[in-house]
This record gives C-alpha cells, structure tokens and sequence, in this order.
C-alpha cells in the first residue's frame, strides 16, 4: 500500500455506512483497514442491495462502494476467546472505528475506557444516531431518521400541500461520514503534538442540524417561521425548476437576479420583456410572481433540455441541469473530474471516488470489496496464532468463513 496514510491501521466494528464509509476515505489515501463481521451472515450491510425499492442489480453495489479496499475478519465478539484476539488486533491499531450503540459497546467490551489502556496511542471514534448522552443515545439511527427527518430538513423541503419526502439512500451517511474523517483526522494530528491517543465521535443528528444549519440558526434567533411554497407560488421565479420539452428540468439558481434578469431574457430570446412593466425590476417580478412563473414554464417547454443547457450557458446564467442518478455516470464534468475511478480488480467496473483531494498525493487505485471473513487467517496469523489456535477457534465458532 502507498499513500499518505500508508501504516495506518485502522480497526472498524460497525456497520452500515456512516462508520465504515469514513475508513473508506481513510483507505483510499492508502490506510490499511480492518472490518471486523460477526459469523453467519456479517456485516448486515451486506444484504441493503436485496432492499426494495433500491434498483435490483446482480452486484452487491452498496458492498462494494463502502468496502472498497477493506480486508473482513470474522470475530465472534460474544466470546471471551474473540475479544481477546479484538484486543490483540486493537493494540496494533492507529484507530478504532465503530457505530455500536453504546449498550452493544459495553456487553461487546468495546467501550473507550477498555481499549484505550491497550494502546495509549489509539484513536477511539464512534458515530451514534442521536448522540451518546440524554435520553435517546440508545436509540437505533439511520440517516433517514436521525439525519433526514429529525433535523427539520424532511418537513423543510416539500412544496406546501404535497407529501413529506423520503430520503435518498446514504445521503445522510455520507456527509456525516466525512465529518467522521475529519474528526479522525483531527485525533491524528492531535496525537502527532501530544504523542497520545484520543476520543473522537459525532452524530448523525448533529450532522442532519448543521447541514440544516442557516434554518437552525434562524429558529435560535427567533426569525419569522418559514412557510411552504408551491412552483407557481415561488417568491423568487428565477429561482426555480423548469421542465423541458423531453420531460427534462434545469434549475435557475439566479442570485444575482439584478444583474441576470436582461441576460435571461436573452437566453430565453424574449427581447421584449427586458422592461415589460411586470418584470423590469425585482419588486415587480415578485408581485408579478405567478404570471412570470407560467411565462416561464411555457417557454421552457417548448425545447428539449440540450438548447437550453447551450442558450443558458451561452449568456452566463448560473443553473444546474436536474440530473437524473442514471445518468451521473455518463455525465461529462464528473468524467472529467475522475470522480468515477475503474476498480484495479474489476475490469470495466467503476466506483465513486470519495470527495477529498489532496496536491501532491495519489489515492489509491480501488480494489473489490471483500468475501465475508476473506482475510481472517491471514490477520490472526499477524497477531501470532498459529495453525493449531486458529483451528481451535474456529471449532469454537469464533471465526468464520
């Protein structure tokens, strides 16, 4: 392994995706990382692409975009003799990853205050759903619910009158996975100035209020309670989504309307509404709001996507394409920010490159996810087990596959 985090180990007992996803990043920079599956099934994670309504596929996609690059060790941690070899395995690590609730924690012997005597340079981080004090730090959190719904961003999105969105799947992990990549990060650093290991953790929760934040910070300061609005009831109608002839939409994000409202009118070729009366200045715009929003879904669905993408682009309009997920992989600008990296492994197979950058560094190529319990042997043997204790663990059922 190469990259700027090649030598360190890191150990991961979760599940799902906020966790794991962070060792993700951790590992495309070169850190080795260790994900530790009870036997049977493991990581349950494992069976989310058999989840309807997500898009059938015969490749485990889910798997194979957070796993990357991982070596799977198989543990029972119910059992004396799988503990003590977790132990062993956390007393080689740099960091400690896991997204247990604390309850699992303390019948596992996972706890901060058991591990961290194992190795004084550990660092231990944990993501909750709702944190780890109060009275919800035992429940069960998703980022649909701890992230989506709980931080007022469900009810927040939906146009007045219609139904309460559901959620994309992971968008809420992802992000919260970054922040725990920071928090990692940070322990790291703090560890080169002290020479000590360290506690990191954060929330799904916490990171759903701050991605909710500027609303958040308006409900601390008392602000006037923001009403749902409907498309033609738009305050702002040059910013809003507008659907194309070919059942396409593009999404005027125009701020700047004062300087952009003429150059609308160019890339629209409506010459004549520059200083129509109803819409020359902001203030009328927005008293004028519905009859501009009608004008507007009228002339925009008389052409296909591909004309106003060049008309708008042409006169400098700032708006984004609403793009569908199918598309994302044949879309042109993250093609050509390498966002979609080949897998080493899987010839013709791609996946989704983590969001970092860094001058000067390569991340590292990725390679397939691993079988349940692939790299059990060979980890056991690093730590000193030789043939006869494995196979003695294994009749005890404390290793798998």
């Amino acid at each position: 392994m190469s990259g700027m985090l090649s030598g360190i180990r890191v150990v991961e007992a979760a599940t799902f995706v906020a966790g794991p996803a962070a060792s993700t990043i951790m590992g495309d920079f070169g850190a080795e990382v260790i994900h530790v599956e009870p036997p049977g099934i493991g990581d349950p994670y494992r069976l989310l692409y058999q989840l309807r309504p997500l898009p059938e596929c015969g490749e485990n996609y889910p798997w194979l975009l957070d796993s990357r690059n991982k070596q799977s060790v198989v543990l029972n941690l119910k059992t004396e003799a799988g503990r003590e070899a977790m132990y062993k395995l956390v007393a080689t690590a740099d960091v400690f990853l896991t997204n247990y609730q604390p309850s699992v924690l303390t019948d596992l012997g996972l706890r901060y205050e058991e591990l961290a005597p194992l190795n004084e340079r550990l660092i231990y981080a944990h993501i909750t759903g709702y944190g780890e004090g109060g009275l919800e730090a035992e429940r069960p959190g998703y980022d649909a619910s701890a992230w989506w719904a709980r931080s007022g961003m469900m009810d927040l999105v939906r146009a007045r009158g219609s139904e309460i969105p559901m959620s994309a799947p992971g968008m809420g992990d992802h992000p919260t996975a970054v922040a725990m990549y920071g928090a990692i990060m940070t322990g790291l650093y703090r560890r080169e100035r002290t020479g000590k290991g360290t506690k990191v953790a954060t929330s799904l929760m916490a990171n759903g209020v701050w991605a909710n934040s500027i609303m958040a910070q308006a409900a601390l300061c008392e602000a006037s309670t923001f009403v749902p609005f409907t498309h033609r009831e738009a305050v702002n109608p040059l910013m809003g989504v507008y659907e194309t002839r070919d059942a396409r939409a593009v999404f005027l994000v125009m701020v700047k309307e004062a300087f952009e409202w003429e150059m609308l009118c160019d890339a629209i070729e409506r010459e004549d509404l520059k200083h129509d009366p109803r819409f020359e200045t902001s203030e009328q715009r927005r008293a004028n709001a519905p009859e501009l929003v009608d004008l507007l879904d009228r002339t925009f669905a008389a052409r296909d996507l591909a004309h106003w993408v060049a008309a708008l682009e042409r006169n400098r309009i700032t708006f984004s394409i609403v793009q569908r997920y199918d598309q994302l992989p044949h879309d042109a600008q993250m093609q050509a920010e390498h966002l979609f990296p080949e897998i080493a492994d899987l010839p013709g197979r791609r996946t989704v490159d983590s969001p970092i950058t860094v001058v000067g560094e390569t991340k590292r190529a990725p390679h397939r996810a691993p079988d349940l319990g692939e790299h059990t042997l060979s980890v056991l043997a690093s730590l000193g087990y030789d043939e006869a204790a494995v196979e003695r663990l294994a009749q005890a059922g404390v290793i798998g596959s």
